[in-house]
């Protein structure tokens, strides 16, 4: 039985098998109605002949049987009639007419007639003309040859009777045959033909009941796959050739569902990816026929540092943490994706009662929050531009973008951790510093940059030191601050060539001045540049001057403390005389183990613990403690940004050991450096 089900379930399971065996059952039921009618056909026509012979036997019997009863009848009229030629010639034309359908009879093939009493009775029939003949003549006792004529007669007549009995006889045999002949053509061709149209709606039903459907469903998961449909289940199917298609269908689609994950979302957080965020956004807004969007774009503030101090692995986690704490934030009608290594993009309805610039703003101020990475905890802020969409116009996704990128690239200008709604002007500032991009290209060249020197004061009033500080005159903007296009280098991929300009054009400067010593701002990106080392060692052999006469200064923003590429950097130039400063000390990004990390010479601190003394005591208690580390550790102390009078005394009363801004000086251009130090020096002179 097992074997029996085995069978049935490998050619019924298979769809060719199914289709072959049913045409060739159909086919084969039609090759035996054929057959079976045919054959029929002949039998009918054999029946048929029979009948046909039998009805013309049983017409011969009864034109026989008339033909004798005409005799009979005329033999009577001849016994009473007195006319004997008129009754010759009648039984005359009677025995002919006899003897005429005798031969029909014998040639229809009847064999009574052959019998010797048949033959008797019929061979005389001349005789018996003439016996009747004799009787009419006879004049006297006629009772002996009428009753020998009557006798012949009646043994003719029953002879005659007996003959059209068999014949009819034999005909409705024939009929009879004929009849059973077609009654069993009809049922074996209803029967057979009964099975085939019955084969036929089996075959029919199993088509549209099941192999129908199976194939429609096949073709609708193709082409739901051909549209781009990946969600869809392939699901199972009995027949063996859909089967065997399913499978790989199914792999197919998992692997493309898989690739098109990758290709939307983003590998390293799983977040959606700018492509993906794009086609939403499209559909969002295309789905919508009214109302108020907002689209913001979001950059980590100094992501870069990130990555440098804790490693790849963590920035990734920490972007993942923050995508999430947004998602979190803003709810499941937004949609947040990662467009970039530390960027951001949103999009999310709006109610009548916020703003985009409101939601913005909440944004960043939840981000603010420490986020928590295992051993670190690391307070980040995000940069965030936004722009509003009122449909069913602006709904240009790549123009909304734009927009939103220029409201973002006003909050990094405005000092990050902030969020700005687009304004129209913001596209003009955008092309004036792209401008300034292009033209910083060929400032170098134009002749457009030159150096001018800050002096730099100890604490008892003498000047040996300068601070070079590079200026771009534009032509047509005149002077632009470095503020401004130290980021537009940064931007441009240009900050290498200009640090190298300003130390090659800075070493020719300070090669004129002997016996003082200089301070060099370097940009993270020199430090990182191979070969920065080398470049720095030779451009000071050049000019003759000795690396221990310079200064170069690192932004505490560098976070050197894991970034282990400057600090290997910054190793090898203290080791070749050079005095290293840490730029920017307290502005929150220092630590006392990054100062531990590495030993300062020297720790400039911000103008911002500056600023406020004598207004703020906070100020001054923040002041003294920044400088008791950096005295701690064994480095000199520089307060920038003194500027008034005031801030002298408070700056030296907290240990600073040199002071520097606009109330000393005002940077100042290259041929008037020496004679500035000269005067300062012949001023400490007589003051001693």
């Amino acid at each position: 039985m097992t074997n029996w089900n085995g069978i049935a379930g490998r050619f019924f399971g298979s769809l060719e098998r199914r289709l072959i065996g049913a045409m060739a059952l159909i086919i084969a039921l039609t090759l035996l109605l054929q057959f079976v009618s045919q054959r029929e056909a002949f039998g009918l026509q054999r029946e048929s002949d029979s009948l046909v012979r039998a009805s013309a036997l049983a017409e011969n019997a009864d034109q026989f049987a008339e033909a004798v009863g005409k005799l009979r009848t005329a033999t009577n009229r001849g016994l009473v009639a007195s006319d004997i030629t008129t009754t010759s010639d009648t039984l005359t034309d009677a025995a002919i007419a006899i003897g005429d359908r005798l031969a029909k009879l014998r040639d229809s093939g009847t064999v009574l007639y052959d019998l010797p009493a048949t033959a008797q009775l019929f061979a005389n029939l001349d005789q018996h003309v003439a016996a009747i003949l004799q009787v009419q003549a006879t004049r006297g006792d006629k009772s002996a040859l009428i009753a020998q004529v009557e006798a012949k007669n009646a043994a003719m007549e029953a002879l005659a009777v007996k003959i059209v009995e068999q014949a009819h006889a034999h005909r409705q045999a024939a009929q009879g045959r004929l009849v059973s002949s077609i009654e069993r053509w009809q049922f074996l061709v209803l029967g057979t033909g009964g099975v085939t149209i019955l084969v036929v709606l089996i075959v029919l039903f199993d088509l549209m009941r099941n192999i129908l459907p199976a194939v429609r469903r096949m073709h609708r998961s193709l082409q739901r796959l051909a549209d781009g449909d990946l969600d869809i289940e392939i699901g199972a199917f009995r027949l063996q050739e859909l089967q065997a298609l399913s499978g790989p269908l199914e792999t197919f689609r998992r692997n493309a569902k898989a690739v098109k994950n990758l290709a939307f979302t983003d590998a390293a957080t799983g977040m959606p990816n700018r492509r993906a965020f794009q086609e939403a956004a499209e559909k969002l807004l295309t789905d919508s026929s009214d109302g108020r969007f907002a689209f913001m774009l979001i950059d980590i503030d100094r992501f870069k540092h990130i990555n440098d101090d804790y490693g790849h692995a963590t920035g990734d986690e920490l972007v993942r943490i923050i995508g999430a704490r947004m998602k979190s934030f803003l709810g499941d009608r937004s949609l947040v994706a990662r467009v970039g290594g530390d960027e951001f993009a949103v999009a999310l309805p709006l109610t009548a009662q916020v703003t985009g610039i409101a939601k913005g703003s909440a944004l960043v101020e939840a981000m603010r929050e420490p986020f928590s990475l295992g051993e670190y905890s690391v307070a980040s802020t995000v940069s965030l531009g936004v722009a509003e969409v009122q449909l069913p116009t602006g709904s240009d996704v790549d123009a909304i973008l734009r927009n939103a990128d220029l409201a973002l690239y006003a909050s990094k200008k405005n000092g990050r951790n902030c969020a700005t709604a687009f304004a129209a002007h913001m596209a003009e500032e955008r092309s004036v510093d792209r401008a300034l991009e292009k033209d910083l290209e060929s400032a170098f060249d134009a002749g457009q940059l030159r150096m001018v020197y800050q002096p730099i004061h100890s604490i008892d009033e003498d000047c040996r030191e300068v601070e070079a500080l590079v200026r771009w005159k534009h032509p047509e903007l005149g002077e632009v601050p470095p503020s401004t296009f130290i980021p537009a280098a940064e931007r441009s991929g240009l900050m290498v060539r200009l640090g190298e300009w300003i130390i090659r054009r800075a070493l020719q400067d300070f090669a004129q001045w002997p016996d003082i010593h200089m301070s060099l701002n370097l940009s993270p990106l020199q430090l990182q540049h191979d070969g920065f080392s080398t470049f720095l060692l030779d451009c000071c052999r050049e000019n003759g001057i000795a690396p221990q006469r310079l200064f170069l200064e690192v932004t505490e923003s560098l976070s050197i403390e894991r970034n282990t590429r400057a600090l290997l950097t910054l190793n090898l130039l203290r080791n070749l005389g050079f005095r290293i400063a840490l730029d920017d000390f307290g502005t929150g990004y220092s630590s006392l183990s990054m100062v531990k990390s590495f030993k300062f010479d020297r720790m400039k601190l911000d103008r911002s613990l500056v600023m406020d003394l004598g207004q703020d005591p906070a100020s001054l208690a923040v002041l003294e403690a920044a400088v008791t580390m950096a005295r701690h550790v064994g480095a000199e102390v520089v307060a920038e940004g003194i500027s008034e009078d005031h801030l002298v005394g408070p700056t030296r009363s907290a240990g600073c050991t040199h002071l520097q801004g606009y109330f000393y000086s005002h940077p100042i251009e290259a041929g008037h450096v020496w004679n500035y130090i000269a005067k300062v020096q012949g001023k400490s002179a007589r003051a001693a």
